[in-house]
């Protein structure tokens, strides 16, 4: 009888460290791949600000000489917020980058830069897509179909590194003029 209960002691305890050992393991891959989305949405914030300073928005429609901002939303989780807050309050040219987090469709009508995360609703993301047309707002995406959908901007990663592409006929569409310098660096797509 003894060695059985020693026998059962044994298999719990073996158990316990079992189970904790998970845990920990599941802990430092989380851990892992947060530290990566971070890095990830670090790298896209940047490249965002860049893309600002190698597009001109028409004269007529927005970002006139009233106006001396930029308003960049986006739509994300906490680590795309987080990432694209530290944006907040930097200048490119004259004028100072203000960012907003949109909760809702709606709330695009006063941006001029729209950033929509990989983890938002396609059918959220067509009724941006559809009431920013014909207007001067620079979208950009990071999902597969984004470019094809009417956004202007869309990452992808190839061979482990950040590209982007660049749907020409969405840009026109909504009035902004790429720098040739930014359109070398990108792949090409019309609608």
């Amino acid at each position: 009888m003894r060695k059985i209960a020693k026998s059962l002691i044994n298999m719990k305890i073996k158990i316990v460290i079992l189970c904790v050992m998970m845990v920990l393991f599941n802990f430092f891959i989380y851990k892992n791949s947060m530290a990566g989305e971070v890095k990830e949405y670090a790298v896209k914030a940047a490249f965002v600000f860049n893309f600002i300073k190698f597009i001109q928005w028409p004269e007529n429609k927005s970002l006139t000489q009233q106006n001396s901002s930029y308003k960049l939303c986006f739509i994300g989780n906490n680590v795309v917020a987080t990432q694209f807050t530290k944006l907040n309050g930097k200048t490119i040219g004259s004028k100072i980058l203000e960012t907003h987090r949109l909760l809702q469709a709606r709330e695009c009508q006063n941006c001029n830069i729209i950033f929509i995360s990989k983890g938002t609703d396609a059918l959220i993301l067509k009724k941006i897509i559809s009431r920013v047309s014909g207007k001067p707002v620079l979208t950009i995406g990071e999902t597969k179909k984004f470019t094809e959908i009417g956004g202007v901007i869309s990452f992808f990663l190839k061979n482990d590194h950040l590209h982007f592409a660049i749907n020409i006929k969405a840009a026109n569409i909504q009035g902004l003029k790429m720098s040739s310098r930014l359109l070398k660096l990108a792949v090409i797509v019309d609608g």
